[in-house]
């Protein structure tokens, strides 16, 4: 089956049409920083600008960053010295996102693809949901993944120092870059390059080792803090074996299911291509990548869109001589469009969920939290101190310090094992710890603490521990307590 070049023509304009109008809509947005990770990143991007390193000014204590290596909020903060609007520094993840796209074309040319087959399967990558998230949001992804092509395509290159260089930064700007040093390093050697394989590893190793070395000597376990809440992040530090176990199994099916809008139902098709087309330095990186995401302790789905492209490679590879090819990418277009049809009105609104649900909805309603935010920033003095599930949010729009009160495990969180991962005696010692002044309740919807978060609140109001602060046209849900003092 193959189509006439015109129809071609006219279905590839169509569908860079309907990707253009998505990454409008994402980027015009109103909001910056309702992901909570983003507003982290905004965060430390503030303090690096105002020259206090790499630490949290929102807390009322000033702790290192240690969970999020610094490249990306290094980067954010050159944007924020310009204008803290915005559409200006989503700039920077989209364009990282276009830079990477571009790059992914190059690379996949590199490995033998066709031009229309490399413009298929970037035009695919382009219009997954959780790429666009990532793009036209404050959040590394989108860099990393155009850093760890680069690498990937110097190391084709034979440029090995430039690959190490690349690779470093990918490494600086997500630790899970280990994998790519390591499946370079292992792809010189068995092809005997070692002369290569020790200037790349040198020039990463020199990049990568004082981020490391600098993050285990200032981890903290603050409970009150953002690095202390995930002091833990993997499997190896704080688990039970049974925990290691749970982790490991819903970690393997989020990874082989991932991303969601191609690859769900695909995993045995995905395994088959890549034993039936192998091409040991892309396929190398893509399986040490997953197998790091293994044993994070996290959803592994976000983190699997860097590698998308080199995912769809593995499966194009396997059904290269296959005639239906092109039928088989456009019932791959058409089972991408319908989260697209069922998300478009909420898309459009000023919440930015639905369509970005997977990758990390935005909680709340951003119109309802102006409201609040306003009253804080009217209504309450400058050196007030807010208790808030969502704390960078709160700082960077109330200019008010926060702190969210809790340290529950990443494991409680995410796979499910405890019913209250957060407790009222935590909110209180935080209260006294931090001498906090007015707590904060949003809905925060889809979270995962959320209903212990509220159900904890509610204790401290009954027990006369905080009161209501009347907001005038607050919404149900936004609310704001007084802490009382006794």
């Amino acid at each position: 089956m193959t189509l006439e070049r015109g129809a071609q023509r006219a279905i590839i304009a169509a569908y860079f049409s309907l990707i253009g109008a998505v990454y409008v809509a994402a980027w015009l947005l109103p909001a910056a920083g309702l992901f909570q990770d983003s507003a982290v990143h905004l965060v430390t991007a503030k303090t690096i600008a105002a020259g206090h390193g790499y630490t949290f000014d929102s807390l009322p204590r000033s702790v290192p960053e240690t969970q999020f290596p610094p490249l990306f909020s290094v980067l954010l903060a050159g944007f924020t010295l310009v204008s803290s609007q915005a559409l200006w520094l989503k700039v920077l993840p989209l364009a990282c996102g276009a830079g990477w796209l571009w790059a992914t074309r190059r690379l996949l040319l590199k490995m033998g693809a066709s031009r229309n087959a490399s413009l298929m399967l970037v035009a695919l990558t382009a219009l997954s949901p959780t790429v666009v998230f990532l793009a036209t949001t404050l959040v590394p992804e989108a860099l990393f993944g155009l850093l760890a092509t680069v690498a990937l395509l110097m190391l084709l290159d034979e440029r090995a120092l430039l690959a190490g260089l690349f690779a470093g930064l990918a490494t600086l700007t997500q630790t899970s870059g280990v994998a790519l040093i390591a499946a370079c390093i292992l792809t010189l050697v068995a092809q005997r390059r070692f002369r290569g394989a020790a200037i790349f590893a040198l020039v990463a190793m020199t990049m990568v080792a004082p981020w490391f070395g600098w993050s285990l000597a200032h981890m903290t376990h603050d409970a009150s803090s953002v690095g202390g809440m995930r002091a833990a992040t993997n499997i190896f530090t704080g688990l039970a074996a049974s925990e290691k176990v749970v982790v490991l199994g819903h970690n393997l099916l989020g990874v082989l299911a991932s991303p969601y809008p191609l690859l769900t139902g695909f995993s045995s098709v995905l395994i088959w291509c890549l034993v039936k087309r192998r091409q040991m330095l892309p396929d190398l990186f893509v399986g040490l990548y997953s197998l790091a995401l293994l044993f994070y302790i996290a959803p592994p789905e976000r983190f699997v869109a860097p590698v998308l492209p080199l995912f769809l490679w593995m499966v194009w590879r396997g059904f290269r001589y296959i005639k239906v090819r092109e039928a088989l990418a456009a019932l791959v277009i058409v089972v991408m469009a319908i989260p697209i049809y069922g998300d478009v009105s909420r898309l459009i609104g000023a919440r930015g969920s639905g369509y970005f649900s997977l990758a990390g909805a935005a909680p709340d309603d951003w119109n309802h939290l102006q409201k609040l935010y306003g009253f804080i920033r009217d209504n309450t003095a400058p050196e007030s101190v807010v208790l808030a599930n969502l704390d960078a949010l709160q700082f960077l729009n109330t200019g008010r310090k926060a702190v969210r009160g809790f340290a529950a495990k990443d494991f409680d969180l995410y796979y499910g094992t405890t019913e209250s991962p957060v407790s009222p005696d935590q909110l209180s010692r935080t209260i006294v710890e931090s001498n906090v002044n007015y707590l904060v309740l949003t809905p925060d919807h889809d979270l995962p603490e959320s209903a212990s978060f509220h159900r904890s609140v509610e204790a401290l109001e009954r027990g006369n521990v905080i009161e209501p602060v009347g907001v005038p046209g607050a919404a149900a849900g936004y609310s704001l307590f007084k802490v009382v003092t006794h």
